[in-house]
């Protein structure tokens, strides 16, 4: 008689290692394009930082108000490699909790494969309701830290030195005021504006210190 079909339809421990090992390249190519994207970024708010510098001192006329719009234009950046950074986070936690619980204990010969393992229940339960691990603010702040500081931080000395150069060399803190005003705005406004800059700045990067992201919700577990 010919072979009957299997009612059951549970995978054997063979067939469920192999789709897992499947499932674990695909997770790790799709959290390496998230991280080149994030690269990509980066690259662009540097060239961005280069390119503002180079255009604010090679033109005398050119007041420091330029600078303005090239810290936007670096904010914007960072806005958009934020949000890129979150899809990065919640996909290497799903890489990140295949290697410690799956590739490091297969290795080990002490794979936990039951039905009622935790790595196999977080990972379904990741899959079936996928959330971000970290707020929007958490994300910004995380990117300051990592690279935008110093990119801010350029820019801002850079339009200080422009403000006292231009348009002649101020000699006192009187005349830094005067060369610091953009149009009817006074130049201890202009400059009170940008301190308060800072001090978001340096928020969000204690904030970005102090997030908890997908590789920081892997808790340890010894098996075996």
């Amino acid at each position: 008689m010919p072979d009957t079909p299997r009612d059951d339809k549970s995978l054997n421990r063979t067939e469920t290692i192999t789709a897992v090992i499947h499932y674990y390249r695909a997770e790790s190519a799709r959290a390496l394009a998230w991280r080149e994207r994030l690269d990509r970024t980066t690259n662009w708010a540097v060239a961005a930082t280069a390119a503002f510098l180079g255009f604010a001192f090679s033109h005398p006329e050119i007041t420091h108000a330029a600078f303005l719009f090239g810290l936007a234009m670096v904010y914007i950046l960072l806005f958009v490699e934020a949000r890129r950074f979150r899809f990065y986070d919640a996909y290497e936690y799903r890489v990140r909790l295949l290697h410690q619980e799956f590739v490091a204990n297969l290795l080990k010969g002490r794979l936990d494969f039951s039905p009622d393992a935790p790595w196999r229940i977080d990972l379904a339960e990741d899959l079936l309701h996928p959330r971000y691990k970290m707020g929007p603010l958490q994300a910004i702040g995380q990117r300051i830290h990592a690279n935008y500081i110093y990119l801010f931080a350029v820019l801002l000395a850079g339009w200080l030195l422009k403000i006292k150069l231009h348009p002649l060399i101020a000699r006192s803190w009187r005349q830094y005021l005067q060369q610091a005003a953009i149009g009817e705005l006074p130049g201890i406004w202009t400059l009170l504006f940008m301190a308060a800059f800072v001090a978001h700045l340096i928020y969000l990067r204690y904030l970005g210190r102090q997030a908890k992201g997908g590789r920081d919700l892997i808790y340890p577990r010894q098996s075996g």
